[in-house]
């Protein structure tokens, strides 16, 4: 286990040829609210979350079809209250997309590098705000 700087090191750098996938899941993000605003899916009379019909009570991802829905609809406040940690993911989605787009005439990407111990901490961090959006969740009752 290295503590050394390259551990801790956290960095940004753009990719020669690489793939833009921060701009291929923006687009599927934005697809994904065209779709569900375009088809009305945040508005069906029914639960299609199959743990929710099973357990009544929301998963870790309940209300993301909705959110889509008020991103659809420009409603960025609407969408946090939906499920406040896919608002948040979706919002970074779409920065990191846009960047991606910028640099793709020069045919470059962009890369976050993290050392191993940032990936630890983001890992435990990711871990924690899907527990914390599951229990916001589950007390306003998506």
């Amino acid at each position: 286990m290295s503590t050394g700087p390259t551990a801790l090191a956290v960095g940004w750098r753009t990719a020669e040829g690489a793939a833009p996938i921060g701009a291929i899941f923006a687009g599927l993000a934005a697809l994904a609210c065209l779709a569900t605003g375009l088809l009305g899916l945040d508005h069906l009379p029914f639960p299609v979350c199959a743990f929710k019909i099973a357990t009544g009570r929301p998963c870790p991802t309940c209300g993301v079809t909705r959110m889509f829905g008020r991103l659809f609809a420009g409603d960025w406040a609407g969408a946090l209250a939906m499920n406040p940690l896919a608002a948040v993911g979706t919002a970074g989605l779409l920065a990191w997309g846009a960047a991606d787009l910028a640099l793709l005439p020069r045919r470059r990407s962009l890369r976050v590098e993290v050392g191993s111990g940032v990936a630890r901490m983001l890992r435990w961090a990711g871990v924690i705000a899907v527990l914390v959006n599951w229990a916001y969740l589950v007390a306003v009752g998506r």
